[in-house]
């Protein structure tokens, strides 16, 4: 089905009835009302880790092994049913023994990393209606890197924290908020993964 330009919907409601005032004469009462709800933009956020699949070509050993450092890609993506979305962010945070390595892609997106704060940012801005519908969702693809410690044997690792999309709906006007998990050295998103994949193994 096709996208509707400005999705919204009208709905009047008629009120008739008799009224009997204190005089005892019937007046008619006719009372019409039009209110029109407009349809909030359901924004898609999609998150995952990944090993063998991606725009990059991981290294390290699967399962992740004490002081070997693995890399994985991240991908955030972005798509958008029906109104357009301004100052689309995307925030999450990387835990300490998670290295940012730095390279991303497309290069085109406005895609930082705070060492000092440990934060990474995609200032996507503006998602066009049918984005990922209609037309190519936005994403982002990046590199972290796993360094697993002795106390993480047996354990899957944190690999990126909870991300959180915020943006505003330019037709509903109002601030939308998107929350995501964590994602962890067991890479749910990575059809080829194997099983036992994401639990750290000493060296």
């Amino acid at each position: 089905g096709g996208l509707l330009a400005s999705p919204s919907i009208n709905i009047e409601v008629d009120v008739s009835g008799q009224q009997a005032d204190s005089g005892f004469a019937v007046n008619s009462v006719t009372n019409s009302s039009n209110a029109t709800i407009k349809i909030i933009s359901d924004v898609g956020f999609s998150d995952k880790a990944l090993y063998y699949s991606g725009p990059f070509s991981n290294t390290g050993p699967i399962p992740p092994t004490v002081g070997k450092a693995t890399t994985y890609t991240v991908v955030w993506s972005l798509s958008d049913t029906a109104n357009s979305i301004s100052n689309a962010q995307v925030t999450s945070s990387i835990p300490q023994w998670v290295n940012f390595v730095g390279t991303f892609l497309p290069a085109s997106e406005d895609l930082t990393y705070n060492p000092t704060t440990r934060q990474i940012l995609w200032n996507a801005d503006r998602i066009p209606a049918g984005a990922g519908i209609t037309g190519t969702s936005r994403s982002v693809s990046f590199q972290v890197s796993l360094n697993p410690s002795l106390s993480q044997i047996g354990t899957s690792p944190v690999l990126i924290n909870a991300a959180v999309l915020t943006g505003h709906d330019d037709f509903a006007n109002v601030d939308l908020t998107v929350n995501k998990a964590v994602l962890t050295s067991s890479l749910s998103g990575d059809t080829t993964f194997p099983a036992n994949g994401g639990s750290v193994v000493s060296n």
